[in-house]
């Protein structure tokens, strides 16, 4: 077949295809110079090949590094030729792009609708030997009192979590730092021609791919009540039939923290823990999505959420003036006397409180020679409302 399809030595593009034993085409991935080279390539390759657009799905775009590849050929692409070989797909291109120095190149990944409910339908088994995946939490290098520690290791079961935190301890944050490992996610999920993009660049931090599956950290996924939409928690649909999920569906294999949740909320998700789905109608057409999330509710308010069942309950009180002092004098890098402490507010006597009194350090130090007891002397006195 003459044009794109020809093999030859190419500069600007070329096109590697996944192909049948009858020659259907069911995988395609382009590389060129520019995003606007490949999707023009892309458009081209699949008129010169009667393949219609609306039968393939684009699972991947973006630059690729390719440091240290003089080429790009079948012979370069070992690792995508055997993960296509395991599918019953053989690797064929147009040929060899050199690279000419290259460090990155843009890429287009698409491959068929056929293709990916065979992947979706594959036995879990099969996939658990190629993607290993492994989870761990490990708060050692977090320099947190042991006995906060001790109580948030409870958070490595991946059980439901209720975490009454009056330590007002940065929840998320920790975790994320915490967490360590891989999973892996589907990019998107296709039922009747319904598109839902469950892989997310903000969200997931990735380590690898496998066709339609991304290989990312453990996913911690943050809602905030204070300062985030309800509509997180909606299908949103952003292009016609493609939808965002709801956040409990991008927090797949991992955590969702919700700071401050509206009670409703809270029962409607450990509803739909213990359904292990959930249903939606999307254009007339029902869909389930599959559910495999750890909630963690992080509030100073247990009240509001009396008599819900969690298998896990973590209890952080503030801190007693000992940890205080340990905790204030390792952030400001100079021992705080037992004796000062008490000239602190309760409030202050935190996780939130030791940062927000170590911002107020770096700015007084800037501001004259003064000895460090008159620096926390003084500190103590400005958050008190005193006069200096």
């Amino acid at each position: 077949m003459e044009g794109i399809s020809k093999p030859m030595e190419r500069y600007d593009s070329v096109v590697f295809a996944g192909m049948k034993q009858d020659g259907t085409i069911e995988f395609i991935k382009v590389y060129a110079l520019n995003e606007d080279l490949a999707i023009t390539i892309l458009d081209q390759f699949l008129r010169e090949n009667n393949l219609h657009p609306s039968d393939f799905v684009v699972i991947q775009r973006g630059l690729e590094d390719i440091k240290g590849k003089d080429i790009i050929s079948t012979r370069t692409e070992e690792d995508l030729s055997a993960m296509l070989a395991r599918l019953g797909l053989r690797l064929v291109s147009n040929g060899v792009l050199h690279t000419r120095g290259a460090e990155k190149i843009y890429q287009i990944t698409a491959i068929s609708k056929s293709l990916i409910e065979r992947l979706q339908g594959e036995d879990k088994d099969k996939v658990s030997t190629i993607i290993k995946e492994e989870i761990s939490i490990d708060f050692s290098n977090l320099k947190l009192p042991e006995k906060y520690m001790k109580k948030l290791l409870l958070l490595s079961l991946m059980e439901d979590t209720f975490i009454l935190n009056r330590a007002e301890l940065n929840v998320p944050e920790v975790i994320k730092r915490a967490v360590k490992g891989v999973v892996s996610i589907p990019r998107l999920i296709e039922r009747d021609n319904i598109i839902i993009k469950v892989f997310d660049e903000e969200l997931h931090t990735v380590q690898g791919s496998y066709l339609d599956r991304v290989i990312i950290t453990p996913p911690v996924v943050h809602w905030d009540a204070h300062i985030d939409e309800l509509d997180s928690f909606s299908f949103q649909e952003v292009e016609e039939n493609v939808y965002e999920p709801p956040l409990f569906v991008k927090a797949m294999k991992g955590f969702l923290v919700l700071t401050e949740p509206p009670r409703d909320l809270v029962v409607m998700l450990l509803k739909l823990k213990r359904r292990g789905e959930v249903k939606v109608s999307l254009k007339g057409r029902q869909i389930r999505i599959p559910l495999n999330f750890t909630l963690v509710v992080d509030t100073k308010y247990p009240e509001r959420y009396s008599g819900l069942k969690f298998p896990i309950r973590i209890n952080l009180p503030p801190f007693d003036d000992e940890t205080f002092a340990q905790m204030l004098s390792m952030v400001l890098g100079t021992k705080v006397p037992q004796d000062l402490v008490a000239m602190f507010p309760e409030e202050y006597k935190t996780f939130l409180g030791v940062e927000i009194l170590s911002n107020l350090w770096k700015k007084l130090r800037k501001r004259g020679r003064k000895s460090e007891i008159e620096l926390l002397k003084e500190m103590a006195t400005i958050v008190t409302g005193g006069i200096i």
